[in-house]
């Protein structure tokens, strides 16, 4: 492919998923970035997602699929895309037969991290102009999200679980 980045290896490291984008960059027309996977040897290439035909609420910069993160006990893979105008957190099966929304928080949502026992998932949520950034924890059993960041940085994004 033209494009290809951030990888995340699954299925005990015999596969890629990967974000792939038909041309070079976001800049050439027909970018049209997705989710792949791929085997270690370079076969078998699959395309996993497929943003709505018809939405252009993305335009030329928003995610259509953003990096590949795997959730660690269910084996499905979230990503983030702006979809009807509004980034939010989707998840697709390894196998690309099942797509869904994973969350329905008001505020849009980005980078994330699974907690290693898959019962947390850290949100960075901002608003609609991107003017304030927090980092969110929701419980996976309850969707219940509670924020841990305050206003006294603007930026506050990309959580990671470390020391868990």
């Amino acid at each position: 492919m033209p494009y290809s980045g951030d990888p995340l290896f699954v299925n005990g490291g015999k596969q890629v998923v990967f974000r792939g984008g038909l041309t070079k960059s976001k800049l050439i027309d027909g970018f049209n970035e997705e989710l792949y996977l791929i085997n270690m040897d370079g076969t078998g290439r699959r395309q996993l997602t497929h943003y709505p035909k018809g939405d252009t609420t993305a335009g030329q910069f928003g995610y259509h699929a953003g990096t590949p993160v795997e959730h660690p006990t269910e084996h499905f893979i979230s990503y983030q895309s702006k979809q009807a105008g509004k980034y939010s957190l989707y998840a697709v099966s390894l196998d690309g037969q099942k797509h869904w929304k994973l969350t329905d928080n008001p505020q849009n949502e980005g980078w994330h991290s699974w907690s290693p026992d898959g019962r947390w998932l850290a949100i960075e949520l901002f608003d609609d102009e991107q003017s304030q950034f927090h980092i969110g924890l929701m419980d996976w059993r309850t969707k219940e999200v509670a924020i841990l960041t305050d206003t006294a940085y603007q930026y506050q994004q990309a959580p990671v679980f470390v020391g868990y």
